[in-house]
């Protein structure tokens, strides 16, 4: 009876937390999909990943200097429109247990997914085919015209379900200190061109927008909140750029007075969120760092690099990290199921994994905690979700 208590109130505390990064863990057991999906993969059942992330490229049209992604050894490039043809069926094909690939995201770790023009072909591609669409893109290419249509980028990229945009200064000067071009009013100018393609035809859009705060545009935060709140933007979000931790924990409270005038600008239609912890900066407790803690991630998200092969996360496609396969010539769940990524998920986190994201974390930290239970434990926990309660007087009791 003591150890229900204790487990029950230790999971609440998972669920009680705030903004990013912490209410990732409401987001996990959200809905009756998601808690099934979670019990099956704590028993062991073959359960399709939820999100799958395309990097279409490996090349950047930026050098932002805080991307982490310019230390590693790029992967060849092997993805065009023929290729994600294939990548398509392959991701229709794997159903099993009742669940399948919902999400399909373009990203990149060192490249930009727009460098790649199939890009815009995978976004109608996977519309069509009914999946969620997302995109993260620094935005430089979305005023460029496609060869065929005359059309420009963002009148395909309009057309996602969601768009995150990696905009990381405030002015055109700050956008050049740290990125090595100009392109700072372009990319302004364009998101406000993705806001009149919201109003007209998809206005599900979800239009997000990345800063990673730095030593050389963290005067910026408040000014580029303003200015994508004026333009129509659901939401910024910042983080702290984690390769320069000395200088992160110095100007630490000089940040924190930013964020705190950014978060002025919230309101019903526009969120303010900063998505670290002051441990995460003060610590550089950024990355899984615990030997005796497993990735469970994998299970919710994997990534297929440049070269069309399968890895276990979007920060582990790069040069010297060994694949699952390829899927131009095997198939998703062939791959899945198969010995190498059992082989490779038994030993994660290993030393490849130099990075995490915060929603990562968050799921790997709930999914170890329900690896430490029985599934009768765990079951009754994840199906009272939303009618456990904390009760602080009977916590304290039990404990002492």
């Amino acid at each position: 009876m003591k150890d229900n208590y204790l487990n029950q109130n230790k999971f609440q505390r998972f669920l009680e937390r705030g903004e990013p990064p912490l209410f990732y863990g409401r987001q996990l057991l959200s809905g009756d999909k998601n808690k099934k999906r979670v019990l099956a993969i704590l028993e062991g059942k073959v359960v399709p990943p939820y999100e799958v992330e395309i990097q279409p490229s490996s090349s950047c049209n930026l050098a932002c200097e805080h991307c982490f992604g310019r230390y590693y050894t790029p992967l060849p490039n092997k993805i065009g429109n023929k290729e994600l043809e294939i990548i398509a069926n392959r991701i229709d094909e794997f159903q099993d247990n009742g669940f399948k690939i919902e999400t399909v995201k373009f990203c990149g770790t060192t490249g930009e997914p727009l460098v790649n023009p199939a890009t815009l072909h995978g976004i109608e591609l996977f519309k069509n085919r009914g999946k969620n669409v997302m995109i993260f893109t620094n935005g430089l290419f979305l005023d460029k015209r496609t060869e065929n249509t005359g059309l420009k980028y963002y009148d395909f990229v309009g057309s996602v379900d969601k768009l995150n945009l990696s905009l990381d200064a405030g002015s055109e000067k700050t956008f050049f200190d740290l990125k090595g071009k100009y392109g700072f009013d372009r990319i302004i100018n364009s998101l406000g061109e993705i806001v009149k393609i919201r109003e007209k035809r998809n206005k599900g859009l979800d239009l997000r927008v990345s800063y990673v705060i730095g030593e050389k545009n963290y005067e910026d935060v408040a000014r580029a909140t303003k200015i994508v709140k004026d333009l129509g933007a659901n939401e910024i979000i910042f983080r702290i750029d984690f390769t320069g931790t000395d200088k992160a924990i110095e100007l630490f409270e000089t940040i924190t007075d930013q964020v705190r005038k950014a978060k002025e600008y919230k309101s019903d239609s526009f969120k303010v969120i900063a998505n670290y912890s002051e441990d995460e900066v003060l610590i550089g407790s950024h990355g899984i760092n615990s030997p005796d803690k497993k990735c469970f991630n994998n299970n919710f998200w994997t990534c297929i690099g440049p070269d069309a092969e399968l890895y276990a996360c979007g920060h582990r496609t790069y040069g010297g990290v060994k694949s699952f396969g390829s899927l131009l010539e095997n198939s998703f769940r062939d791959l899945w199921i198969g010995e190498e990524r059992k082989n490779a998920a038994k030993n994660l986190p290993d030393l490849c994994c130099k990075n995490c994201s915060p929603s990562s974390k968050i799921r790997n930290e709930i999914m170890n905690f329900f690896s430490g239970l029985t599934i009768e434990e765990s079951k009754e926990l994840i199906e009272n979700t939303d009618s456990i309660t904390m009760d602080t007087e009977k916590e304290e009791r039990i404990a002492s």
